[in-house]
């Protein structure tokens, strides 16, 4: 009990603190306005054949060194966060398959509104032509508030979905977990936010998936050799039912991390260093470890939801770490 106290203190600590800083977050450059600055916040980073992966940035973001521990000296650590803080950002992506049965599949959430002040989602979902009635389907990577906060509307006392078709995917680990923690832990914030999202879209949230698992898509089933299939990894450690989901188009792959890495130079380099809020550390750097090798020896692409903006690159192994080459 004093490991899960401990936890929801550290996790509300940096909530806080990207709250603040979203409300600080800068206005858009006075020679592109409103339009341009939305343009910026949605980027292709991968095509395979008719589908393509977008990038969305929701928030522009920082780390501050105080969130990490782990075996960094503090001279050593205090040299990947220049000013204090390492920078990153808060990303979801969206996923379009093309073809006659095309789907919009979107990656996460975001902040959403109005808790995440500055959340640019919605304007980047616009700028390709979408609204959120377009979205058929949402997959999540954990239910963290950044993640799941753009699923509901921004008037908190009605709780309103925001995607009026989408289904949802999550991990089995994952949604019982928080609603668990909601029965428990009534005062939980965002055990209560999930059980806002669950009281929302009812039935619409799918039959949770395990580890492993390829993800039952419309038409698509769960078929391993389908022309275009995701699969759910194992990246358990940040929350329960983490996940990394590993896109898979004509032969070819990409993985979506989620929050698997936080600051990126500093845990690219040194893999044990934690944020405060990676609920099991141990199970963390694992995973860490894992998902960083598997993308290192395959060659694969990956993208993150805290890895700057657009959040993606190819990952090198360099002696006992790893480092982000960026695209």
């Amino acid at each position: 009990m004093k490991t899960k106290i401990v936890f929801y203190a550290a996790l509300c600590g940096a909530l806080l603190f990207f709250a603040a800083h979203n409300a600080q977050a800068a206005a858009p450059a006075a020679s592109g306005g409103a339009a341009s600055a939305a343009q910026s916040a949605a980027a292709t980073i991968w095509k395979a054949e008719q589908l393509t992966l977008t990038a969305l940035l929701d928030v522009d973001n920082a780390m501050p060194i105080g969130l990490f521990s782990g075996p960094a000296g503090a001279e050593e650590r205090a040299g990947y966060f220049p000013g204090g803080k390492a920078p990153a950002s808060i990303n979801a992506f969206l996923i379009r398959t093309g073809g006659s049965d095309s789907m919009n599949i979107l990656v996460d959430t975001g902040y959403g509104k109005p808790a995440g002040k500055g959340s640019r989602l919605p304007e980047a979902l616009q700028t390709l032509g979408l609204g959120p009635e377009d979205i058929d389907l949402i997959l999540l990577t954990h239910m963290h508030p950044d993640h799941i906060g753009g699923l509901l509307s921004e008037n908190p006392p009605d709780k309103n979905r925001v995607f009026s078709r989408a289904k949802i995917l999550v991990a089995a680990k994952e949604l019982s977990y928080w609603t668990g923690l909601a029965k428990t832990r009534p005062d939980n914030s965002n055990a209560a936010q999930v059980k806002a999202v669950t009281a929302a879209y009812g039935a619409d949230i799918q039959p949770p998936f395990e580890f492993g698992a390829y993800l039952r898509l419309p038409g698509n089933a769960d078929k391993p050799d389908a022309d275009f299939a995701i699969k759910a990894l194992d990246a358990a450690g940040h929350t329960p039912g983490h996940t990394v989901f590993q896109v898979e188009k004509s032969g070819q792959k990409f993985l979506i991390i989620g929050d698997l890495v936080h600051a990126v130079d500093l845990q690219f380099a040194i893999p044990e260093e934690c944020p405060s809020f990676d609920l099991d550390k141990a199970a963390a750097i694992a995973s860490r470890r894992r998902i960083l090798d598997l993308a290192a020896m395959e060659r694969v692409r990956v993208a993150g939801m805290h890895i700057p903006f657009t959040g993606t690159g190819l990952v090198e192994k360099t002696g006992s770490g790893y480092r982000l080459i960026p695209e």
